[in-house]
């Protein structure tokens, strides 16, 4: 039957995807406030779209060394094309990166291992657990970034198969500018190893001393060099304090700050941390334990380019105790490409493993299938608007898909995912409406807002005693990145941190850094860095305009 023949082409699943992509990503993006994560690119994107200079990130008019501002430019467009600052157009950039990262997997692994293997492997990175619960729904940098840097690994294995060594260094060089501009230092670690790896195990290891890559070094510091050029004459900022600040957002998570203990109790803890984060598909590591596997995979170029980097670049991160999952996104496909391969060869050869997996799947779809008829009872859930409706609905969907995943055998994998896109719309409907109902940071958001509406007409700061020094993560910003997020954009303007006394001006601060001057007291913040007390809310009494 045509129909029949339309729903086992990998295609098919391709489209479907497509068209349940925005809607599984995009239903109330907005609903729930930003962590403090986001709140730091977005302070720096909007301080950007207000003062119009988008070479110095700020955060509070004090300059910001951690990261270079490229990821920030793409939030304040984002801003513009919203015409608002809100959380959808915070994390609108992040959703148009996991869409890019998803289709640049397709078009690799199906250059190198075919459609069907190309559109599983889309699949999975969209329907990874990290991805699903977490990275979709947060405006951070680390997809955007991934998606470049997995760009570099797959680019310079093409070019370098064609022996087009002058583009390869050229377009690796380049897009490390980029990557460059987005996080700094780890994007030249992830292009130094990827290029060691390729042209080792390549057995090319002399033309990295070739003028062609010299050529693309050059490149990249012609790039590099006219943005901070420009940074440097317009801010007096010494490139040392620059560099070291980058320079130790790259080293702050190694032995060199945890020591020796926590780093060999990490060595023990990541694999199994990571497997977690990656679930369900985690689950196809099983493949692995199979005889032969290793060697299979050894003997294919571009499995065992793919087992190289993941090898090599995992180092610090598996040697680095305080790692995010987030942090080696650009290496996930690499894995999962290894055990996507190694699954279908074993099920071509009717092994048990492949068997166990897709038993494993189809009992996650059966319970999912069920667990909805229970959201119009869970006390969180119960009010939601028409959840009797869509607990309905999505059952339905669910047991249509459980059913065909136990008729199509060799589509399960694809209807797996298909089922974990559907129940992500679930959620969208029914939890990401309550998430968070009665948090510090819905609380935080709220309290902003009302500090914002109490000092309109006024000019507000952030009061700095100048014999304090900065804090190492907040610097000179005496409430979280988020609070003052939204106190900014509550206001449509920046509050800037300051030691100077201006008559009619209204501030906030620490009473430490107050200390015993006279001051009117107009209130209090309840949302503040310490934890310990609230930050007083004042004017000035006596100011000296001498």
């Amino acid at each position: 039957m045509p129909g029949r023949s339309i729903i086992k082409n990998p295609y098919f699943f391709f489209i479907l995807a497509l068209v349940l992509f925005f809607p599984a990503y995009m239903i109330n993006l907005g609903d729930q406030p930003i962590i403090e994560d986001e709140a730091i690119r977005s302070i720096v994107a909007f301080e950007m779209h207000k003062s119009g200079d988008y070479i110095t990130p700020t955060i509070g008019g004090e300059p910001y060394l951690r990261k270079p501002p490229l990821y920030n430019w793409l939030i304040a467009g984002s801003f513009s094309l919203f015409g608002n600052y809100s959380e959808t157009a915070i994390r609108f950039p992040m959703i148009i990166s996991l869409l890019l990262f998803s289709l640049l997997i397709f078009w690799v692994v199906r250059k190198e291992l075919g459609t069907r293997l190309a559109v599983l492997n889309m699949l999975i990175y969209l329907t990874l657990g990290r991805i699903i619960m977490y990275e979709s729904l947060h405006g951070l940098i680390d997809i955007a970034f991934s998606m470049l840097t997995y760009l570099v690994f797959m680019l310079s294995w093409f070019l370098f198969k064609r022996k087009d060594y002058l583009w390869l260094f050229l377009l690796a060089y380049f897009l490390t500018a980029i990557t460059w501009m987005m996080k700094g230092l780890p994007s030249l670690v992830f292009l130094g190893t990827g290029l060691l790896v390729l042209f080792i195990s390549g057995r090319r290891f002399i033309m990295l001393f070739n003028w062609r890559h010299f050529a693309g070094i050059f490149l990249l510091i012609i790039l590099l060099g006219a943005y901070y050029l420009v940074y440097f004459n317009r801010n007096d900022i010494s490139a040392q304090e620059l560099f070291m600040t980058l320079l130790g957002q790259t080293t702050r998570r190694t032995v060199i700050r945890f020591g020796w203990w926590e780093t060999i109790l990490h060595l023990f803890t990541f694999p199994l941390e990571m497997l977690y984060h990656f679930l369900p598909w985690s689950l196809l590591t099983l493949v692995l334990f199979i005889r032969g596997t290793a060697r299979k995979i050894w003997q294919h170029p571009f499995l065992r380019y793919n087992l190289l980097l993941l090898a090599f670049n995992i180092i610090p991160y598996w040697t680095s105790p305080e790692v995010h999952a987030r942090y080696i996104l650009m290496l996930v496909p690499l894995f999962f490409t290894i055990l996507s391969r190694a699954y279908v060869e074993q099920r071509k050869e009717h092994k048990l493993m492949p068997k166990i997996i897709e038993y494993l799947f189809g009992a996650v779809l059966i319970i999912a299938a069920m667990a909805p008829l229970a959201a119009p009872w869970i006390k969180l859930l119960k009010d939601v608007d028409q959840v009797w409706v869509i607990s309905i609905l999505l059952c339905l969907f669910m047991a249509g898909i459980t059913i065909t995943y136990w008729r199509s055998a060799r589509q399960r994998l694809f209807w797996f995912a298909i089922g974990i896109l559907i129940l992500r719309i679930g959620f969208d409907f029914l939890v990401l409406p309550t998430r968070q109902m009665d948090s510090k940071e819905v609380l935080g958001k709220a309290n902003a807002i009302a500090l914002a509406e109490m000092t309109k007409g006024h000019d507000l700061y952030s009061y700095w005693n100048p014999e304090k020094e900065p804090h190492f993560y907040y610097l000179k910003n005496l409430i979280t990145f988020r609070y003052h997020y939204y106190l900014s954009t509550a206001r449509n303007e920046m509050v800037v941190s300051t030691s100077e006394k201006i008559p009619g001006a209204i501030y906030f601060s620490n009473p430490q850094h107050i200390g015993k001057q006279p001051i009117d007291t107009v209130g209090t913040l309840t949302q503040y860095v310490d934890g310990t007390r609230p930050l007083v809310v004042f004017r000035f009494t006596e100011i000296n305009t001498e």
